[in-house]
């Protein structure tokens, strides 16, 4: 039977229980950063710590980590306190605590994980791939800072493999924006940024796309460009493309862009005619000549019938026209500069009926000659007669 006193007790004991509780359900952050008990502060930010309530224990930590800077306890506080910022998900001053702590205490058995957890850190900032990288430059720069500082640690292989996966998603946005490029029609743009994703990432995964990009955005600049422009880049077409092929033979893109190096050979030839057709009177015949070098140069791989058949008559159109240029233009200038047109445009006439004997323009061109024989001619009389 419970006497009186053992009620007491009873009565005692359990009103302390409460008490306690009570006093225990009231530590809050504010009332523990009020008291002047070091150890208290301690024992009840390391509580909560344990606890997972994280929330509460962080500002008492940044409080005795000014208090006891300089003490060896500061070192685990400072270690909590990186790990609770980890833990609510404040990344980015976790990553920075967590570095922090490595320059603080090398020496610690801790500065390891520290160092890792600042990397990691990064990472869990790092975004999508559409979104401003930053943060996984920072975590790629992490990983490798990790692995240089702790090249044995067991942790390496992790690390590697988390850079390997920030590396692909950079990879992956270059790629996008260079696409992105290619889609809005900035294609020099297109053709510099692919470019530069073999640089930065040899080893990214399908590499042979990149190469046809590069070839078909070089075909879609030259297409757009200015007249004096195009020929030129055409040409880089062409290049792009033996690049492309020596590289993947077996590509599945092979077989497209060999028709866009096909058809470049012959655009290149067309833009320079097209070119030449449209620049001043003064400057016709020189560019005709430019367009007998570009046909002389791209003819040998020129292969599709149709085509061979309209650079060559192109071909002969030039020659014609070159003569017929200079002709027409000695009707401007000084009797001495005729001299020269003339002769010009009787030199051309013989390489065109060398090369073009019975060809589709040699009556207009041999009219031309003629005319310029016969100018050629009266220029030189009248000259004779004004010494005599």
């Amino acid at each position: 039977m419970n006497t009186p006193f053992h009620k007491t007790i009873s009565g005692f004991s359990l009103a302390a229980i409460l008490l306690a509780f009570l006093l225990q359900s009231c530590q809050t952050p504010e009332r523990v950063l009020k008291s002047n008990d070091l150890d208290y502060k301690i024992k009840t930010a390391t509580k909560w710590y344990n606890k997972k309530e994280y929330v509460k224990c962080i500002p008492v930590f940044e409080e005795l980590m000014g208090l006891m800077k300089g003490t060896k306890s500061t070192e685990d506080i400072y270690y909590m306190y990186c790990w609770a910022n980890y833990k609510q998900q404040d990344y980015l001053l976790a990553s920075y605590h967590f570095a922090n702590f490595t320059k603080l205490y090398p020496n610690s058995e801790k500065a390891e994980e520290c160092l890792f957890m600042s990397a990691k850190s990064h990472a869990k900032l790092s975004p999508k791939y559409q979104l401003d990288q930053t943060n996984t430059y920072k975590a790629i720069e992490s990983y490798q800072t990790f692995v240089n500082s702790f090249p044995e640690s067991s942790k390496v292989d992790t690390a590697n493999r988390e850079f390997t996966v920030l590396r692909k998603k950079l990879e992956k946005k270059m790629l996008k924006n260079a696409d992105l490029y290619y889609k809005t029609q900035m294609y020099k743009a297109a053709a510099t940024y692919f470019k530069n994703i073999l640089v930065d990432y040899p080893d990214i995964d399908d590499p042979d796309y990149v190469y046809f990009m590069i070839v078909k955005s070089y075909d879609q600049y030259a297409k757009n460009s200015i007249p004096g422009k195009k020929a030129s880049r055409y040409h880089d077409v062409a290049t792009s493309f033996d690049e492309f092929k020596y590289r993947f033979p077996k590509s599945k893109y092979l077989p497209e862009a060999q028709k866009l190096a096909d058809n470049s050979h012959f655009n290149a030839v067309k833009a320079a005619f097209q070119y030449a057709k449209g620049v001043r009177p003064d400057e016709r015949a020189k560019e005709y000549e430019s367009t007998i070098a570009e046909i002389n140069n791209q003819e040998p791989f020129i292969t599709g019938e149709k085509q061979k058949a309209k650079i060559q008559k192109l071909f002969q159109k030039a020659y014609y026209l070159s003569i017929k240029s200079d002709l027409i233009y000695t009707e401007e200038v000084s009797n001495a500069q005729k001299e020269k047109l003339l002769n010009q445009s009787i030199k051309t006439y013989y390489t065109f009926v060398d090369k073009f004997k019975g060809g589709v323009y040699a009556k207009r061109a041999e009219s031309a000659f003629l005319k310029a024989s016969d100018k050629l001619k009266k220029l030189k009389e009248n000259g004779q007669e004004q010494k005599n």
